[in-house]
């Protein structure tokens, strides 16, 4: 049985190493020369820097990432965070820098600390509705895809709702009320939960339903880690993990367009770069799985209307830079600011990490929200005039969080929306997926054709690195059930990793 995954992604990955363990012929095909998209890092002059996402957890006991560990036999090259640990700071307009610590109990003394008492109904609710939603969300299919789904949906969803029946409706209301519905009127408290909830579900605390806001605030009682080397490590473990089990890789593979016939999709039409440039190839399958977004994988089907992203939907500004290690005050790994102006969050490389380049610098990324709208239509001269303008921009709030970063650093590089589309091919440079704004908004991994599979952030459970390997494990689950096979789960050996660097 053939499989083809379009797209080196953490979720194609996930699916495709999933899937060749159990014994499938998989191929996995990326145009781009090395794995992760927009969750990977790339070399830049003897520098390693991430290309998008830099925020990782999923490491506790049953996290995915534990699991994968045990499904796969591999070992993922963290640094895990310990309990009182500094993950975050996060700046606010008044001068107060807020503290997020590995731990509740650690991060409740922190909000207490500055905010004071009238938060801790907040976290306490917070709290309730994390813990009941993580005992319900690993593997939950929703919205289901298919009859199996459903009755998964069903059995897992009734004993959980006896369970939490005291609180039912309270859980039911929250789908649909906004998270803001429970914070204190503290106008600085409510700036602080935008600022967080635009990094995870890409509105603010008004537009972020209740329940998605309780799950993306409880990033640091994850089990959060650094990945060494950066976050394409991660990637790149699930791409050896293909390997090991059987797959293989096609590094400068551009899928051009999927041949369809009877309903079904029966090949892909390749494009090849590197040394054989020009040269085409057609690969059959059973079996497709697109890490695409649906615009991008309507674009490979003949004579297919090609949504375009949502209205709401967010590209980034990217700032990398490297700076000497002596300029970076002491804090924490991850810093936001969320004063005036944009809010911008900071992602640092570990202090002392000899993988993301020479002793003596540290490596740093800067992302912003920025419209896709502001970035097309432009012409050649115009966009090098906006890209140079942000860029300012951005440093100049980067600048807040470390000064002098502007005359030290030893090198700068700025990334837009077309940065993105160019790397990773996503239409309009779109990133994060859809805004949380309900719970229907993300949907299933389901497409018109039975034999292809969408993977990646725009299917439930969403955005994030943890929440795209869930979306993984659920489509090879899925292609699978549908093939009659059993899914493999029980523990494997972890098997020796090579370096991180290419």
């Amino acid at each position: 049985m053939k499989v083809v995954v379009i797209g080196a992604g953490v979720g194609g990955l996930t699916t495709a190493a999933l899937l060749a363990q159990a014994g499938l012929e998989v191929s996995v095909l990326e145009h781009h020369t090395y794995p992760g998209g927009s969750a990977g890092t790339f070399w830049h002059r003897g520098f390693r820097f991430d290309a998008g996402a830099t925020l990782l957890a999923g490491f506790d006991e049953e996290g995915v990432f534990t699991r994968l560990e045990r499904r796969l036999g591999v070992r993922f090259p963290v640094r895990k965070l310990t309990p009182g640990e500094p993950l975050m700071e996060v700046w606010l307009p008044d001068g107060r820098v807020v503290m997020r610590p590995v731990g509740r109990a650690f991060e409740l003394e922190a909000q207490r600390e500055a905010f004071g008492k009238s938060v801790q109904g907040f976290w306490a609710w917070q709290e309730r509705r994390a813990l009941a939603l993580w005992k319900l969300a690993q593997g939950l299919p929703f919205p289901p895809a298919d009859v199996q789904e459903l009755r998964q949906l069903v059995r897992k969803g009734l004993p959980w709702a006896l369970e939490n029946l005291a609180d039912l409706g309270g859980l039911l209301a929250d789908l649909l009320r906004p998270t803001l519905t429970h914070a204190p009127a503290d106008p600085i408290f409510r700036r602080f939960l935008d600022a967080q909830l635009l990094i995870a579900s890409q509105t603010d605390a008004r537009g972020t339903y209740a329940l998605f806001g309780a799950a993306a605030l409880d990033l640091p009682h994850r089990s959060p880690a650094l990945p060494e080397g950066g976050m394409g490590a991660i990637a790149e473990t699930l791409a050896e993990a293909v390997q090991i089990h059987g797959g293989r890789l096609l590094y400068r593979h551009r899928v051009e367009r999927l041949r369809v016939r009877n309903g079904r999709v029966e090949a892909v039409e390749v494009a090849l770069g590197g040394r054989r440039r020009g040269e085409r190839e057609v690969l059959e399958a059973d079996v497709f799985i697109a890490n695409l977004t649906p615009g991008d994988l309507a674009a490979l089907i003949p004579d297919g209307p090609q949504p375009p992203p949502p209205a709401d939907g967010w590209g980034a500004f990217m700032l990398h830079a490297v700076v000497p290690e002596g300029l970076i005050p002491p804090g924490a790994p991850y810093r936001q600011w969320a004063g005036e102006g944009d809010w911008t969050f900071v992602s640092l490389a570990d202090a002392g990490g000899p993988l993301r380049g020479p002793a003596g610098w540290r490596v740093l990324s800067a992302s912003v929200h920025t419209r896709l709208a502001e970035w097309r239509g432009l012409s050649k001269e115009g966009y090098q005039a906006h890209k140079q303008a942000w860029q300012e921009r951005v440093l100049r709030q980067v600048e807040r969080l470390i000064p002098g970063i502007r005359e030290s650093a030893l090198l700068v590089l700025g990334g837009t929306p077309r940065t993105y589309h160019f790397y990773t091919r996503r239409q309009d440079g779109w990133v994060g997926g859809y805004p949380q704004r309900h719970p229907f908004r993300t949907p299933s991994p389901r497409t018109p054709f039975p034999n292809l599979w969408r993977v990646g952030e725009t299917i439930f459970p969403g955005q994030s690195v943890p929440a795209v390997a869930m979306g993984g494990e659920r489509v090879a689950a899925l292609v699978l059930a549908r093939l009659g096979l059993a899914n493999p789960s029980e523990p494997q050996s972890p098997a020796p990793l090579s370096s991180t660097q290419p």
